[in-house]
């Protein structure tokens, strides 16, 4: 009976300790608290191994251990730094352009000039276009891609057209609406019209292959930038320039370059172009691979209104 009473004792005193609560279930016969439930223990384990196999992963992913790829990284422009090319050149080259050499040596090949200060100076290729408005816009501010154009139309075919022949002929063949710098797919729309052969692509990451894409080439199209080097541009945020020939001795390109005097008409190094290249822009390079006059709807014989002829070009 006494063990009977000190057991009923007992079981008041945890009733009045838990306050009615099921003490056999949260209260040893002791009176301690018991410990947590067994499923929150494995669940708290779970979400800890998560966490920390997640920062792990980030880890690995930032430090570059999980990277397997071979594509050009996106790069950024930035105002103070430029980004430094996808290959560092061997070697770095003395800069030799040579101008007088142009006409000389490629007497038969177009470049025109489209802005103001060509047509005042009355400078050869230069036209009444570099200081008129088209569509309520200076042609000077926007034409250096129509100029492009029209350098391998005059160039690279029986016909010719100034770059406003162009601007027109582009405006009624592809959706082009004028006024602004033309995007590379009316380019290439309006240059398969003309009976060209072109493709487009993105800087390559080594030179070597970049080499071999001009020297396949008829001519080249190419959008610059001296954010990214500024050995030969300075103060162009983007710009399109003419390749018209290419040396493979010397290992330079025939620029044409609508918006410089003294650049145009000129034989560069073609790693100088290289390392220029605006990478922000989804296309970078265009290139004329062959011409067929029987594809060409256009035909067109004349370069129209006033403009500086040189004497060298006789058609």
């Amino acid at each position: 009976m006494s063990n009977r009473r000190d057991s009923l004792r007992r079981v008041r005193q945890l009733n009045r300790a838990t306050k009615g609560r099921a003490f056999n279930k949260n209260y040893t016969w002791a009176g301690e608290k018991r410990g947590g439930s067994p499923l929150l223990k494995v669940v708290l384990i779970v979400v800890g191994l998560a966490i920390a196999s997640v920062l792990i992963f980030l880890w690995l992913k930032s430090s570059g251990r999980l990277s397997g790829s071979d594509d050009v990284p996106e790069v950024k422009v930035v105002a103070t730094q430029a980004p430094k090319p996808t290959e560092e050149p061997e070697e770095e080259d003395d800069e030799d352009f040579d101008v007088e050499a142009g006409a000389e040596q490629m007497p038969k090949t177009a470049t025109f000039i489209q802005g103001p200060r060509g047509w005042r100076s009355k400078a050869d290729w230069s036209g009444e276009w570099g200081d008129s408005e088209y569509d309520g816009r200076r042609f000077a501010g926007f034409g250096c891609g129509l100029c492009v154009m029209a350098n391998f139309y005059t160039s690279f075919t029986p016909y010719q057209c100034s770059p406003v022949d162009m601007y027109k002929y582009t405006k009624k063949v592809t959706n082009y609406e004028g006024r602004g710098a033309i995007d590379w797919v009316y380019v290439s729309q309006t240059l398969s019209s003309l009976g060209f052969i072109t493709d487009t692509g993105r800087k390559p990451k080594k030179y070597k292959s970049f080499e071999k894409l001009i020297e396949e080439a008829l001519g080249a199209m190419v959008v610059i930038s001296s954010a990214y080097d500024d050995s030969y541009w300075k103060d162009t945020p983007g710009h399109y320039v003419t390749i018209l020939g290419y040396d493979a001795d010397s290992q330079k390109v025939f620029l044409g370059d609508s918006g410089d005097l003294e650049h145009n008409r000129s034989w560069v190094p073609l790693k100088t172009v290289y390392k220029a290249i605006k990478l922000s822009n989804s296309t970078h390079y265009l290139r004329v691979l062959a011409y067929n006059e029987s594809m060409d709807q256009w035909k067109h014989k004349k370069i129209s209104g006033d403009w500086c002829k040189p004497d060298y070009w006789t058609r």
